[in-house]
């Protein structure tokens, strides 16, 4: 739990923060993400229920990403003139919640079929970073 802690004031710290934006340096982390996590996939074996929480909890991170996406604020910066995005603090809270909801399906799945579970709530971050890097492209975009 103490590590969960810790990662939440990290977040807070870093997406509280205004940093510039570099368009074309924003699929590296969903890519790196996707090619880790079909990589893990591929060495176990899949049943159609596992395959349909997959595509549940991609879509649920999907939409989380979406929302946290339009949360964004992005700008350019009067000084610098270079584009720079800050995070609201509605898009830590979906965060958090996002982060308890594994916890409790983690602790649910310590009874149920917990390979299935925890590799489909690993879909929950990818679909959440890809779909949040996505509408911030998209802002960037508009500004240039």
């Amino acid at each position: 739990m103490l590590n969960y802690l810790i990662v939440v004031i990290v977040v807070m710290l870093l997406a509280l923060r205004e940093k510039e934006v570099k368009a074309s340096r924003l699929w590296i982390l969903p890519a790196v993400l996707a090619y880790s996590l079909l990589s893990s996939i591929g060495n176990s074996a899949i049943t159609p229920v596992g395959i349909l929480l997959c595509i549940m909890c991609l879509i649920v991170g999907l939409a989380a990403g979406a929302w946290r996406g339009k949360l964004i604020k992005v700008r350019i910066h009067p000084v610098t003139g270079k584009i720079t995005s800050q995070g609201s603090l509605a898009s830590i809270v979906i965060f958090i919640v996002i982060m308890l909801i594994r916890q409790l399906a983690g602790a649910w799945g310590a009874h149920y079929s917990v390979l299935s579970l925890s590799t489909a709530i690993l879909f929950i971050p990818l679909g959440n970073i890809c779909a949040s890097r996505y509408f911030l492209y998209l802002k960037v975009q508009r500004l240039q």
